[in-house]
């Protein structure tokens, strides 16, 4: 079923009208449905697939999508409340990222439509299983590119804090909102995850950017300079944000939406010249 949620803005302008976020329900795996969001034009040879953080949900992209209505960008966009958060909250996956990226390939192939090229955004603890599902994916054929801002990405980074190991603790646990606490057991878990990355990193061949701000305290720019010194020599760009912090796609959503847009763009000259 399909129902439409409330547009981004109320001004009449067009470009920003088309960014508001339908919302669809999809069958998972086992059987209990989830939300996922979509924008944009579904009969276009792309589609871009958006991952949040943690805490977070698919409503933390909506200043980027506007943005890229305002650029006239109409590929698909979409996008998901992650399970464990938002309206999917009671698909409890916790830590483990196997109901995580299952819950993402069920929402990616109903959008397949003739095996479109994807793109894959992620934020935060997002980026992170945005290189797991691009790794399941690389075999396809149909991966464009990755957009990976102020990511979780290097294993050698502290990424587990003392405020998430605080909130694991049962008595202090049952005082705070079940999704920090679902946030602290994804980041106690993700080094694991992202040591098993680092075989998907020597291997990839699409274009990957990545944005970071300087000033991030939350999530230090060294995972951004990471994971760009072992893409060092293949198609991977990393731009540095002056003065940003770990929230960029609130505080700097048209450079995200402008870096989305040609990377899209780039691959579909290159796609076009090889033809």
């Amino acid at each position: 079923m399909q129902h439409k949620i409330e547009a981004f803005s109320k001004d009449g302008d067009a470009r920003v009208a088309a960014s508001a976020m339908t919302a669809t329900t999809f069958a998972s795996a086992a059987e209990d449905p989830f939300v996922a969001r979509r924008s944009g034009k579904t009969d276009c040879g792309r589609v871009a697939f958006f991952i949040h953080g943690t805490p977070g949900t698919a409503s933390d992209w909506e200043a980027v999508w506007r943005e890229l209505a305002e650029l006239g960008f109409d590929c698909e966009r979409v996008a998901l409340d992650r399970l464990g958060f938002g309206e999917n909250a009671a698909g409890d996956s916790l830590e483990d990222w196997e109901g995580q990226l299952a819950s993402f390939e069920t929402i990616l192939h109903a959008e397949a439509q003739g095996e479109r090229a994807l793109f894959i955004v992620g934020h935060s603890y997002g980026a992170a299983l945005a290189a797991a599902l691009a790794e399941r994916l690389a075999g396809s054929g149909r991966l464009g590119g990755l957009v990976l801002v102020a990511g979780v990405l290097s294993p050698d980074e502290v990424q587990c804090r003392w405020y998430h190991r605080l909130l694991l603790l049962p008595y202090v646990s049952r005082l705070f909102p079940r999704h920090y606490v679902q946030s602290a057991k994804e980041m106690s878990a993700v080094t694991k995850y992202l040591d098993q990355l680092l075989g998907f990193w020597d291997r990839c061949k699409v274009p990957v950017t990545l944005l970071h701000g300087e000033e991030d305290r939350t999530i230090p720019f060294a995972n951004s300079e990471y994971i760009a010194s072992r893409l060092s020599g293949r198609n991977a760009k990393l731009v540095p944000v002056a003065g940003g912090g770990h929230a960029l796609i609130q505080s700097h959503p048209k450079l995200i939406a402008k870096e989305i847009a040609a990377l899209v763009a780039g691959d579909s000259v290159e796609k076009e010249n090889k033809a």
